[in-house]
C-alpha cells in the first residue's frame, strides 16, 4: 500500500522541497487515491474480525471520498502505481476496470461497463492519458503509451502508441 501510495504522490510533486505541497492536502484527487490504496489494503488483511473493522473504514472513507470530491474508485478495481488525477470530478472507475502504471486521468472520466446487459470492462496499460470528459467502456484493451483525447468515446481496442480522438474513437496517431 504505501509503496504504491508513494508513487502515487511522486506524481503530485514535482520538488519535495517547495512549501507549497501543503496543498497537497486539500486535493481531493490524492485523498480519493489514498482512500482507494488504503482500501485495497484492508482487503487483504486476513485475520477476521481485523479485516472486517478494516474494510468497513475503508468502506465509508470510500463513500466520504465519493460524497465529497465526485470520484470513485472502488477498492476492487486494480489500479497500479503512480496514479494521477488532474482534477476533481466525476470520475467513475468499474470496480472491475484494470488500470496500469503511471496512469492520469481528467474530471469527467468513466471507465466502465457499456451498459445493455452486456459484460466486460477496460484493461489499460502503462504510460496512458485519458483526458477531461473520456469515456472508456466495454471488454476492450487500451495499449501503452496511449493518449486518449477529450470528450472521446473509446469502444474498441487501442495499440500501443496511439492518440486517439473524437466520438467515434478514430486513430490519428500511431507510433
Amino acid at each position: 500500500m504505501w509503496r504504491n501510495f508513494q508513487a502515487d504522490l511522486k506524481r503530485y510533486i514535482s520538488d519535495p522541497r517547495d512549501r507549497r505541497n501543503i496543498y497537497l492536502l486539500f486535493d481531493q484527487g490524492i485523498w480519493a487515491v489514498f482512500f482507494y490504496r488504503f482500501g485495497r489494503w484492508a482487503h487483504s488483511v486476513r485475520i477476521p474480525l481485523i479485516n472486517i473493522l478494516l474494510r468497513l473504514m475503508a468502506f465509508i472513507l470510500f463513500k466520504w471520498a465519493e460524497i465529497t470530491s465526485g470520484i470513485s474508485l472502488p477498492a476492487s478495481a486494480k489500479i497500479g502505481p503512480g496514479f494521477y488525477i488532474g482534477h476533481f470530478g466525476g470520475i467513475f472507475l468499474h470496480s472491475d476496470a484494470v488500470l496500469g502504471r503511471n496512469c492520469s486521468i481528467g474530471p469527467g472520466v468513466m471507465i466502465g461497463a457499456r451498459g445493455l446487459g452486456r459484460k466486460g470492462v477496460p484493461i489499460i496499460g502503462d504510460n496512458v492519458y485519458i483526458g477531461v470528459g473520456a469515456k472508456v467502456l466495454g471488454p476492450i484493451r487500451i495499449g501503452n503509451n496511449v493518449r486518449i483525447g477529450a470528450n472521446t468515446v473509446v469502444l474498441t481496442d487501442v495499440p500501443d502508441g496511439a492518440t486517439v480522438v473524437g466520438t467515434s474513437s478514430r486513430i490519428v496517431k500511431n507510433t
